[in-house]
């Protein structure tokens, strides 16, 4: 069977728990899982960054401007969006074609006006603030590159 899932890149499963005392309580697998899908989080918040280790790699990360390896703020970043998923259940399709009109998660609530489009409100459903703060770095260094 192939894995539809790729592994994890931006942190191991151990380090992962090492460093969470939310994600020490599961499996593996569950952690792997949470990884990948806050991997892809992380990607889609971001866009674009530097220069791949890799042209055909999957992920922006690791990079040519980091050494070819994942930033450490990545890492934590990757660690605390994993940690939001194993917590909600790891499911953004359950407000898929809903329109949102407020999200709530550990540390924020927030309302969205009727005009607040949905690509909007589901780009940072499942980022954690102190998670969001670290990716803002990199998201601006992409914006400015392009203005």
């Amino acid at each position: 069977m192939v894995a539809l899932l790729n592994d994890p890149v931006y942190i191991s499963i151990a380090n992962a728990k090492t460093n969470s005392v939310v994600l020490n309580w599961f499996s593996d697998a569950i952690v792997w899982t949470a990884i990948t899908e806050a991997q892809f989080t992380i990607d889609t918040y971001i866009g674009f960054y530097g220069t791949k280790k890799v042209d055909t790699q999957r992920f922006i990360f690791p990079t040519v401007e980091n050494n070819n390896s994942t930033p450490d703020e990545i890492q934590v970043a990757t660690v605390r969006i994993a940690e939001q998923l194993v917590l909600q259940g790891m499911n953004l399709n359950s407000i898929s074609g809903k329109k949102i009109t407020s999200e709530w998660n550990l540390s924020r609530n927030v309302s969205f006006s009727d005009k607040e489009s949905f690509q909007k409100s589901v780009e940072t459903v499942n980022i954690p603030k102190k998670a969001l703060n670290i990716l803002d770095k990199y998201r601006n260094n992409f914006i400015w590159m392009v203005i």
